[in-house]
């Protein structure tokens, strides 16, 4: 399936296709500059018997540098053997010269009954002083996640906001699939890092908008296994799949409620595509948009009270804001000709959209308070874009080399990267909430 910039220009093409009942801003561009927290990250001890993608100071290092936030010192430049305390709490002057602030080494050994201990010390070079020092002792599977585990902690204590290394990504892979046009789909979740890939779905028909439940437990998505798009939510544990909107005409971009009991969705069911609410319990519909425009990709506030969504009833497809029971719209982006896909931060302050400029689409964000639009990306075909559950960075779908991969850039614009999936087109990327027990 075509993806030209936002699941919008998709529409417009199931629209053609399918029979209806009825047929203030500033923008600047973000170059990434500005300060990172420098700090070295040691090789841990005892690593190198572990492949590369599993040692932990490779983990951390990888996490810290793509968050945009922390700058890791190239390990060329480290002491000889800075291991043990002594050769550290001795020599702060000496990482002092390398411009580090902070300070992390650790060592990894497997115990006799196959499970694996990490231990690690964090320090504050500029203080001359330890910070943190913990042990986890874990299966060996659990290894990157406690690399993870670590970056978190570090993230944390220098940035003030938690971290978002264990999370999860839900996204769609497209494979060609015999003749020319002939595709298969997967519907996937993987760690925050595109590691641990698990399929949720597989399907000849396409697969799209997939959307985390506020507990991370389930996925609503829109699926074409029955050659028209119904709307389906599916546990992502045990795999049980619920079809809860199969209405004539489309059904699509669904969004969970934050109390995760509501959907909100675009149907076309009485002609042109109108935002809905379902409730899941009961079934009940309420529709919240009226007339002849499309109305599409809602997305809720972090606390229920408002709805954002795409409508062209301007001409053009730009971002709307409404109440959650469907009244006092209002249109919140204005310059340009294309505004798309929009989603709420978790703080409520931003959104994250698609936006056209120059005949290129970029992920970016706007700011609620003062209606100013920043362009984060220098890619000209993004799609998707979706908030960290910290709210500081930003995963999206874009093309590069010919394929669509997906890569993130930091709410600061100074950190972006590449995520390593591979095997097909990558695109519809949901970054999941926190994980709660």
């Amino acid at each position: 399936m075509n993806r030209l910039g936002s699941r919008f220009a998709v529409l417009l093409i199931m629209l053609a296709t399918m029979p209806l009942a009825a047929r203030a801003v500033t923008i600047h561009i973000n170059h990434g500059y500005g300060h990172k927290f420098p700090i070295a990250i040691v090789p841990f001890k005892g690593e190198k018997a572990w492949p590369q993608n599993l040692r932990p100071s490779v983990v951390i290092a990888k996490d810290l540098d793509g968050s945009g936030w922390f700058n890791v010192l190239p390990s060329r430049d480290y002491l000889a053997n800075p291991h043990h305390d002594r050769q550290v709490e001795g020599h702060f002057n000496d990482w002092r010269l390398l411009k580090a602030a902070g300070l992390l080494i650790g060592h990894i050994e497997r115990q006799p009954n196959g499970r694996i201990n990490v231990a690690f010390r964090l320090y504050d070079v500029n203080k001359g002083a330890q910070l943190k020092a913990l042990q986890y002792v874990v299966a060996p599977d659990q290894l990157r996640a406690v690399g993870n585990t670590i970056a978190n902690i570090v993230y944390q204590h220098w940035t003030g906001v938690r971290g978002v290394f264990n999370t999860r990504i839900a996204f769609i892979t497209m494979y060609r699939d015999g003749p020319p046009g002939h595709f298969f789909y997967k519907l996937e979740v993987a760690d925050a890092e595109g590691h641990g890939v698990h399929v949720i779905l597989r399907s000849h028909e396409p697969i799209m908008s997939p959307r985390w439940s506020p507990h991370g437990r389930r996925l609503t998505y829109v699926s074409f296994a029955t050659g028209w798009p119904a709307v389906y939510v599916q546990d992502v544990a045990t795999g049980h799949i619920r079809r809860v909107a199969a209405f004539h005409g489309l059904n699509g971009a669904p969004s969970f409620a934050p109390d995760g009991t509501h959907l909100a969705l675009s149907l076309s069911k009485t002609g042109y595509p109108e935002i809905y609410v379902m409730n899941l319990v009961t079934g009940r519909l309420r529709q919240l948009t009226f007339g002849p425009s499309i109305n599409t990709e809602p997305s809720w506030s972090p606390h229920g009270g408002h709805i954002v969504f795409t409508s062209n009833r301007s001409g053009g497809p730009q971002i709307y804001e409404m109440t959650a029971d469907g009244d006092h719209k209002r249109r919140l982006t204005f310059r340009g000709r294309y505004n798309a896909g929009a989603s709420f931060s978790p703080n409520g302050k931003w959104l994250t959209l698609v936006s056209r400029r120059a005949g290129q689409y970029h992920a970016a964000v706007f700011e609620l308070a003062d209606s100013t639009l920043e362009i984060l990306t220098a890619t000209s075909l993004d799609d998707s874009p979706t908030f960290a559950p910290n709210g500081q960075e930003i995963l999206y779908s874009t093309v590069v080399g010919g394929h669509r991969v997906l890569a993130t850039v930091s709410l600061n614009g100074r950190g972006r990267r590449i995520l390593g999936l591979r095997g097909g087109d990558v695109t519809d990327p949901a970054w999941s909430p926190f994980r709660h027990p």
